[in-house]
């Protein structure tokens, strides 16, 4: 994002979607704004409040019921928004590591957090996941993919970025 170091690079089948980078996970109204107006135009049209969906992501991955947000140097978050619901059902590490069996985390209070450095691949909503992150390691330190019958999507995120300028690709 413009207003820092962190930004993102969002790709479908290696074509960048600029639209997908800094914009809400389901409001992608800023899309067509230049990339360091959006997330002032997000905080402003949410000026009472918003859920953490509606807040701007560096990428969003996706355009269906299915989504990846993908923020700072966070565990990406898988959201499904299913036909006729108010809001999105979020999965977040918690709830996927939980569901997979996964090691390698660490625990505050009855929350289980992505460690330090990171590398799961899963298939879940019908979509085969790929989340990767190494707090130590070269840039991209963090990174997404999801994809099915020829879609897919990546997305490149970490400090460094800034506003999502030059292409990574």
């Amino acid at each position: 994002m413009a207003y820092s170091d962190y930004g993102a690079f969002v790709y479908l089948n290696g074509e960048r979607r600029t639209d997908k980078e800094d914009v809400g996970v389901y409001d992608t109204d800023e899309g067509s704004l230049p990339t360091g107006l959006r997330v002032y135009a997000n905080i402003m049209k949410h000026h009472d409040g918003f859920e953490w969906f509606e807040f701007s992501h560096h990428g969003v991955m996706g355009d269906g019921n299915v989504r990846v947000g993908c923020y700072k140097q966070g565990w990406p978050e898988v959201y499904e928004w299913e036909d006729g619901e108010d809001k999105p059902t979020i999965y977040t590490f918690d709830d996927l590591s939980r569901r997979f069996g996964w090691d390698g985390y660490e625990e505050y209070g009855d929350t289980r957090y992505a460690a330090d450095e990171y590398d799961e691949e899963f298939d879940f909503l019908g979509w085969h996941f790929h989340f990767w992150g190494d707090d130590t390691g070269g840039t991209p330190r963090y990174g997404a993919t999801m994809s099915r019958d020829g879609e897919t999507w990546e997305c490149d995120y970490d400090c460094m970025f800034g506003a999502g300028f030059d292409d990574i690709h």
